[in-house]
């Protein structure tokens, strides 16, 4: 059976991109033929492309002379040029692309069947557009599922209520990746099961076979932060690097820096590269997904506000600390790193960079339940397996 998994891959972060291949690989494990539709996040595809300037000399200029000053635009190219192959060497994506369901009007997606998921799916934030991923004016005809589909909210908007009853009446079975996910698809007047996050689908020798990873551990901290500033804990991480004697990766979306607008601001800005450069701390900011998880393959110790660096910490039985978020918009999508705690072996939540440095000093190594894990995975994949034979048997 063909299968068209609808989710959110034309991206450069690491946890979508690694999802879409883990549900591709799962699909296919289960003897499936597994396409991604290539739906763009955007109308021009810049979330994966990053564009380049417009046709103007001078912004050609301007961008070169930041490519070569270290201001973050070689980093950033990087790590969209890595991206992109990435999925052009691990993903079979579908030849046409859209934005919305309006540009497949008149045409046939392909495919006997759409497993939507997982990710912020059905976020109402702009930029995820949920109707899209609720199958809003899709073509009919096409038996859907929802496999670890996740909200990333504590309710529903009121005025989505309609919107979210509709689509969840296109699919014959909808699970979610978090217990309170379970409830709002129940607000929306359908049920769901819970079920793992499809990174769990695949198991650490498979991920170490698929991209041909390393697995010599080093004495290596890896640092995957998406709101915590590395600039505010630098002096944290050199004290562990140096008492451990083991070096720091640090994963983060690369940040687009300033022009110097002054002799004064250059050579500060020349002072900061080089002191970047005498450190213990290395900046993965141009890595692609394979080098994100072949950095938890072999480290020692992960420090991150990632719930997909806690998934693969957990793949690959690393000493984890997960860092608490004090904005109200990373709050409300907690709740699956709370959940998925209890496969611990003791707490790994920690408030501050400092205390969780410090717990990985004198606590005990955290290690994960894998009978427990493997178990609740197990459980997911017998869910879609049977939720696949129930759609196509409609």
């Amino acid at each position: 059976m063909k299968i068209g998994i609808l989710t959110f891959h034309s991206q450069t972060n690491y946890g979508g991109v690694l999802q879409a291949f883990a549900t591709q690989t799962a699909l296919e494990a289960m003897g499936h033929e597994a396409v991604v539709l290539n739906r763009w996040m955007d109308p021009t595809n810049r979330t994966l492309t990053g564009g380049y300037p417009s046709y103007r000399l001078k912004q050609w200029i301007v961008w070169g002379i930041k490519l070569l000053s270290g201001l973050g635009v070689g980093r950033q190219r990087r790590r969209y040029v890595r991206t992109q192959r990435f999925l052009e060497n691990n993903l079979l994506r579908t030849p046409c692309h859209f934005y919305r369901w309006e540009e497949f009007q008149g045409q046939t997606l392909g495919v006997d069947g759409l497993v939507v998921g997982s990710d912020q799916v059905w976020n109402v934030a702009s930029w995820n557009m949920p109707e899209v991923y609720l199958l809003e004016g899709a073509p009919k005809g096409i038996p859907a599922i929802a496999y670890a589909a996740s909200f990333g909210m504590r309710a529903l908007p009121k005025e989505k209520l309609d919107l979210y009853r509709r689509g969840f009446q296109r699919f014959s079975a909808i699970s979610v990746r978090e217990v309170e996910g379970v409830k709002l698809v129940e607000e929306g007047g359908a049920q769901a099961t819970h079920v793992l996050d499809p990174t769990q689908l695949v198991s650490a020798q498979t991920w170490i076979e698929k991209l041909h990873l390393q697995t010599e551990q080093q004495p290596t901290l890896v640092c995957y932060f998406l709101a915590q500033a590395t600039e505010a804990v630098r002096k944290n991480l050199e004290a562990f690097a140096r008492k451990h004697h083991c070096k720091v990766l640090v994963f983060s979306d690369p940040k687009l820096k300033a022009m110097p607008k002054s002799l004064k601001a250059l050579l500060a800005h020349g002072r900061k590269l080089l002191s970047e450069a005498c450190t213990p701390i290395q900046h993965c900011w141009g890595q692609g997904p394979r080098e994100f998880v072949q950095a938890f393959a072999q480290a020692t110790y992960v420090l991150s506000d990632s719930f997909h660096a806690l998934m693969f910490s957990s793949i690959f039985n690393k000493n984890v600390r997960i860092l608490r978020p004090q904005e109200e918009y990373r709050r409300a999508m907690f709740a699956r790193i709370e959940e998925f705690e209890r496969y611990a072996s003791a707490p790994i939540i920690s408030d501050s960079v400092g205390e969780a440095l410090i717990s990985f000093e004198h606590d005990t190594p955290v290690t994960f339940d894998e009978v427990a894990l493997e178990e609740q995975r197990e459980a997911s994949r017998t869910w879609l397996k049977s939720a696949l034979e129930q759609m196509t048997s409609k």
